[in-house]
Protein backbone atom coordinates (compact mmCIF):
# COMPACT_ATOMS: atom_id res chain seq x y z
CA UNK A 1 0.00 0.00 0.00
CA UNK A 2 1.33 3.29 -1.28
CA UNK A 3 2.38 5.83 1.58
CA UNK A 4 -0.28 8.58 1.77
CA UNK A 5 2.62 11.27 1.95
CA UNK A 6 4.67 9.79 -0.85
CA UNK A 7 1.06 9.59 -3.25
CA UNK A 8 1.05 13.14 -2.19
CA UNK A 9 4.27 13.74 -3.70
CA UNK A 10 3.34 11.36 -6.58
CA UNK A 11 0.32 13.53 -7.58
CA UNK A 12 1.99 16.35 -7.39
CA UNK A 13 4.86 15.98 -9.59
CA UNK A 14 1.67 14.30 -12.24
CA UNK A 15 -0.14 17.70 -12.06
CA UNK A 16 3.40 19.46 -12.97
CA UNK A 17 3.71 17.49 -15.62
CA UNK A 18 0.44 17.88 -16.79
CA UNK A 19 0.77 21.52 -16.56
CA UNK A 20 3.45 21.59 -18.33
CA UNK A 21 2.14 19.46 -21.28
CA UNK A 22 -1.00 21.70 -21.47
CA UNK A 23 0.98 24.80 -21.97
CA UNK A 24 3.12 23.33 -24.51
CA UNK A 25 0.50 21.23 -26.46
CA UNK A 26 -1.47 24.53 -26.08
CA UNK A 27 1.30 26.71 -27.92
CA UNK A 28 2.58 23.91 -30.30
CA UNK A 29 0.30 21.92 -31.24
CA UNK A 30 0.61 18.00 -30.32
CA UNK A 31 2.33 16.78 -32.80
CA UNK A 32 5.09 19.16 -33.10
CA UNK A 33 5.86 19.06 -28.94
CA UNK A 34 8.49 16.98 -28.05
CA UNK A 35 8.88 14.84 -24.56
CA UNK A 36 11.95 17.17 -24.10
CA UNK A 37 9.94 20.56 -24.36
CA UNK A 38 7.37 19.22 -22.19
CA UNK A 39 10.29 18.50 -19.58
CA UNK A 40 11.71 22.09 -19.94
CA UNK A 41 8.77 23.49 -19.41
CA UNK A 42 7.75 21.66 -16.23
CA UNK A 43 11.78 22.29 -14.92
CA UNK A 44 12.95 18.61 -14.85
CA UNK A 45 14.79 15.71 -16.51
CA UNK A 46 13.19 13.96 -19.76
CA UNK A 47 13.61 10.68 -18.28
CA UNK A 48 11.63 11.86 -15.23
CA UNK A 49 8.10 12.36 -17.72
CA UNK A 50 8.61 8.19 -18.12
CA UNK A 51 8.33 7.67 -14.36
CA UNK A 52 4.61 9.04 -14.86
CA UNK A 53 3.23 8.87 -18.31
CA UNK A 54 4.52 6.28 -20.87
CA UNK A 55 4.14 8.55 -24.28
CA UNK A 56 2.26 11.86 -25.06
CA UNK A 57 -1.07 10.87 -25.84
CA UNK A 58 -0.95 8.93 -22.21
CA UNK A 59 -0.41 12.88 -21.36
CA UNK A 60 -3.34 13.62 -23.33
CA UNK A 61 -5.22 11.25 -21.36
CA UNK A 62 -4.25 12.68 -18.44
CA UNK A 63 -5.43 15.89 -19.41
CA UNK A 64 -8.61 14.59 -20.41
CA UNK A 65 -8.96 13.17 -16.52
CA UNK A 66 -7.70 16.21 -15.01
CA UNK A 67 -10.51 17.95 -17.38
CA UNK A 68 -13.20 15.89 -15.57
CA UNK A 69 -12.02 16.70 -12.46
CA UNK A 70 -13.35 20.44 -12.87
CA UNK A 71 -16.52 19.04 -13.42
CA UNK A 72 -17.36 18.01 -9.78
CA UNK A 73 -21.20 19.32 -9.17
CA UNK A 74 -21.13 21.94 -6.13
CA UNK A 75 -23.57 21.55 -3.67
CA UNK A 76 -25.22 24.52 -4.94
CA UNK A 77 -26.00 23.07 -8.23
CA UNK A 78 -27.23 19.91 -6.50
CA UNK A 79 -29.39 21.97 -4.63
CA UNK A 80 -30.86 23.65 -7.32
CA UNK A 81 -32.34 21.12 -8.98
CA UNK A 82 -35.31 21.38 -6.77
CA UNK A 83 -35.74 25.28 -6.90
CA UNK A 84 -36.73 27.58 -9.52
CA UNK A 85 -35.91 26.44 -12.67
CA UNK A 86 -34.64 29.42 -14.16
CA UNK A 87 -32.71 30.05 -11.35
CA UNK A 88 -30.66 26.60 -11.67
CA UNK A 89 -29.85 27.36 -15.12
CA UNK A 90 -28.01 30.39 -14.13
CA UNK A 91 -26.02 28.67 -11.73
CA UNK A 92 -25.56 25.42 -14.60
CA UNK A 93 -24.25 28.37 -16.44
CA UNK A 94 -21.62 29.97 -14.30
CA UNK A 95 -20.59 25.97 -13.09
CA UNK A 96 -19.74 25.16 -16.61
CA UNK A 97 -18.27 28.47 -18.19
CA UNK A 98 -15.96 28.78 -15.20
CA UNK A 99 -14.85 25.33 -15.12
CA UNK A 100 -13.80 25.92 -18.86
CA UNK A 101 -12.64 28.84 -18.68
CA UNK A 102 -10.41 27.51 -15.73
CA UNK A 103 -9.72 24.44 -17.76
CA UNK A 104 -9.11 26.63 -21.04
CA UNK A 105 -5.42 25.47 -22.02
CA UNK A 106 -6.51 22.09 -21.11
CA UNK A 107 -9.18 22.47 -23.88
CA UNK A 108 -6.77 23.59 -26.12
CA UNK A 109 -4.62 21.31 -25.70
CA UNK A 110 -6.94 18.08 -26.02
CA UNK A 111 -9.50 19.62 -28.44
CA UNK A 112 -7.81 18.97 -31.83
CA UNK A 113 -6.84 15.77 -31.16
CA UNK A 114 -10.31 14.38 -30.21
CA UNK A 115 -11.36 15.37 -33.45
CA UNK A 116 -8.82 13.09 -34.79
CA UNK A 117 -8.23 9.92 -32.09
CA UNK A 118 -11.48 7.63 -31.97
CA UNK A 119 -10.08 6.74 -28.31
CA UNK A 120 -10.18 10.02 -26.59
CA UNK A 121 -12.85 11.19 -28.51
CA UNK A 122 -15.43 8.34 -27.06
CA UNK A 123 -13.51 8.66 -23.78
CA UNK A 124 -13.89 12.85 -23.91
CA UNK A 125 -17.27 12.28 -25.27
CA UNK A 126 -18.22 9.68 -22.17
CA UNK A 127 -16.47 11.58 -19.55
CA UNK A 128 -16.81 15.25 -20.33
CA UNK A 129 -19.81 15.85 -22.21
CA UNK A 130 -22.13 12.47 -21.47
CA UNK A 131 -22.10 12.71 -17.67
CA UNK A 132 -23.65 16.24 -17.41
CA UNK A 133 -25.68 15.75 -20.43
CA UNK A 134 -27.40 13.08 -18.80
CA UNK A 135 -28.46 14.76 -15.77
CA UNK A 136 -29.53 17.72 -17.44
CA UNK A 137 -31.85 15.94 -19.91
CA UNK A 138 -33.50 14.27 -16.60
CA UNK A 139 -34.03 17.92 -15.43
CA UNK A 140 -35.28 19.18 -18.36
CA UNK A 141 -37.75 16.03 -18.68
CA UNK A 142 -39.04 16.38 -15.05
CA UNK A 143 -39.56 20.46 -15.51
CA UNK A 144 -41.59 19.59 -18.91
CA UNK A 145 -43.89 17.34 -17.14
CA UNK A 146 -44.29 19.52 -14.22
CA UNK A 147 -45.65 22.30 -16.83
CA UNK A 148 -42.52 25.02 -15.83
CA UNK A 149 -41.05 24.25 -19.19
CA UNK A 150 -43.06 24.53 -23.01
CA UNK A 151 -43.36 20.46 -24.20
CA UNK A 152 -39.34 20.65 -26.01
CA UNK A 153 -37.04 17.45 -26.73
CA UNK A 154 -34.82 17.79 -23.24
CA UNK A 155 -32.08 16.04 -25.17
CA UNK A 156 -32.32 18.75 -27.98
CA UNK A 157 -32.03 21.86 -25.53
CA UNK A 158 -29.14 20.17 -23.73
CA UNK A 159 -27.26 20.20 -27.01
CA UNK A 160 -28.16 23.66 -27.92
CA UNK A 161 -27.14 24.77 -24.23
CA UNK A 162 -23.59 22.66 -24.52
CA UNK A 163 -23.32 23.78 -28.22
CA UNK A 164 -23.59 27.66 -26.89
CA UNK A 165 -20.89 27.32 -24.12
CA UNK A 166 -18.42 25.71 -25.98
CA UNK A 167 -19.12 28.13 -29.06
CA UNK A 168 -18.95 30.85 -26.30
CA UNK A 169 -15.28 29.33 -24.89
CA UNK A 170 -13.74 28.95 -28.66
CA UNK A 171 -14.44 32.95 -28.55
CA UNK A 172 -13.00 33.49 -25.50
CA UNK A 173 -10.04 31.13 -26.12
CA UNK A 174 -9.93 33.32 -29.85
CA UNK A 175 -9.31 36.39 -27.38
CA UNK A 176 -12.86 37.91 -28.22
CA UNK A 177 -12.92 41.19 -25.86
CA UNK A 178 -16.74 41.56 -25.69
CA UNK A 179 -16.87 38.42 -24.39
CA UNK A 180 -13.96 38.67 -21.84
CA UNK A 181 -15.44 41.95 -20.56
CA UNK A 182 -18.79 40.49 -19.92
CA UNK A 183 -18.26 37.10 -19.02
CA UNK A 184 -19.25 36.83 -15.94
CA UNK A 185 -22.87 38.67 -16.71
CA UNK A 186 -23.37 35.69 -19.48
CA UNK A 187 -24.40 33.21 -17.32
CA UNK A 188 -27.67 35.98 -16.74
CA UNK A 189 -27.90 36.29 -19.57
CA UNK A 190 -27.99 33.04 -21.38
CA UNK A 191 -30.40 31.91 -19.16
CA UNK A 192 -33.02 34.72 -19.81
CA UNK A 193 -32.15 34.15 -23.24
CA UNK A 194 -33.23 30.39 -22.70
CA UNK A 195 -36.38 31.11 -21.21
CA UNK A 196 -37.27 33.57 -23.22
CA UNK A 197 -38.02 30.28 -25.59
CA UNK A 198 -38.88 27.56 -22.87
CA UNK A 199 -41.38 29.23 -20.56
CA UNK A 200 -45.11 28.05 -21.82
CA UNK A 201 -46.91 30.01 -23.89
CA UNK A 202 -50.61 30.38 -23.79
CA UNK A 203 -52.52 28.00 -24.27
CA UNK A 204 -49.59 25.33 -23.68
Amino acid sequence: MTDPIQQQLINARKNQILDAAAIVFAEKGFHPTTIRDIARQAGIADGTIYNYFENKFDLLIGILSRLTELEQLPDELLQGLRGDVQEFFVVTFDHRMGRLKEGAEMLQAILPQVLIHPELRERFYRQYVERIATMLESYVAAQVERGQLRPVEPKLVVRLVQATIVGLLLLHIMGDETLERNWEQMPRFLADALFAGLRPRDGE
